[in-house]
This record gives structure tokens, sequence and C-alpha cells, in this order.
């Protein structure tokens, strides 16, 4: 394995994500992670640890997926990359909900949305609104997830069908 790239190991990492193998995958992220930051590859480390984030928390693991997203966003807000900086505070969010912390999870989830939106990602900023709309009903709070969903639909760009009939509802006042 010595002679295999960061990038090889991030491909196979994506392979593995891609068949279900979480735990596989995350190896592989982690591996890819530590090559690049061998080469000194700062902001591919850091996206390697957030890839690793994700297989973990689809593996059941949040707290290891909360541990390997830790300080990537500091190297993101450095390289001034509000994109993945937004990512990686949403991939936080997802690991802090994973571990059954609701008001955390919110905030993050918030903060990721604002930065999303700073980053002209409306799509992106559409998912992580729908993500605390579903936090927010889950915890009986129906006027703050109608608004996450509201705010969701504000900055999609390519609006589904159903997305586009509740901007019109809104539109026309039938929903507030």
């Amino acid at each position: 394995m010595e002679n295999v790239s960061p990038f090889q190991l991030a491909e196979q990492g994506k392979e593995e994500y891609g068949k279900g193998n979480y735990a596989a995958a995350a190896d592989l992220f982690a591996q890819a992670a530590q090559a690049y930051a061998s080469l000194q590859d700062e902001l591919n480390a850091a996206e390697m640890k957030n890839n690793q984030s994700v297989a973990l928390l689809q593996a059941g693991k949040a707290k290891e997926a909360l541990e390997a997203a830790d300080g990537t966003e500091i190297i993101f807000q450095q390289a001034g990359d509000l994109k993945r900086q937004g990512i990686a505070v949403s991939n936080r969010a997802a690991a802090l909900e994973g571990l059954k912390k609701v008001d955390e999870a919110l905030a993050e989830y918030e903060r990721a949305a604002d930065l999303l939106e700073q980053a002209g990602e409306g799509d992106m900023h559409s998912i992580v609104r729908k993500a605390a709309a579903n936090l927010n009903l889950k915890r009986g709070r129906i006027t703050a997830a109608q608004m996450d969903v509201y705010d969701s639909l504000r900055l999609v760009e390519k609006p589904n069908l159903t997305q586009r009939i509740l901007k019109f509802l809104r539109r026309i006042g039938f929903i507030k």
C-alpha cells in the first residue's frame, strides 16, 4: 500500500462508500487524509477527514464522525472556502444530531446554512435547512420547522415539482 497515492485512496474510499461499505470507506478516507497531511496538503487532508466523518456517520459511529470532522472547519475558513467550511459545519451538525445533542445540532445547522448561503450554494443550503426542519419537527417545534422549510425553498436553484407548488402557494398567500 506504500505506493498508493492519496488520490487513489480517496477514489477507493468513494467506491467503498458507493457500495455501502461505510467502515471500509472511512478507513480509506482516513488513510488519504494522513497521506495528504504528510504532503502538507491541508485542504485535501481536511476534505478527506470530512469524507471520513460522513462515512462514519453512515456506519452508525456518530462520536467518531464528530472527532473526524474536528478542526476541518478552521482549515477551510483560513483558506476562505465558504462552501467547504459550510459543509464541514453541516457534517458536525449531523454528527451532533446522531449523538442526540439536538440544540447543538440545530445551532450548527443554522451556521452551516448561513455559510452556504454566503457561498451561493442554494441547493446545499436547502438540504441543510431541511435537516434542521426535520429536527425541529421531531421536537414538536412546528413553526420553526415551517420556517426552515420555507427558507430551504428560497435559494434552491432547481426546485422539484413539490417545491415549485409550495413556492407558488406561499407567493399567493395560501400558506404563511
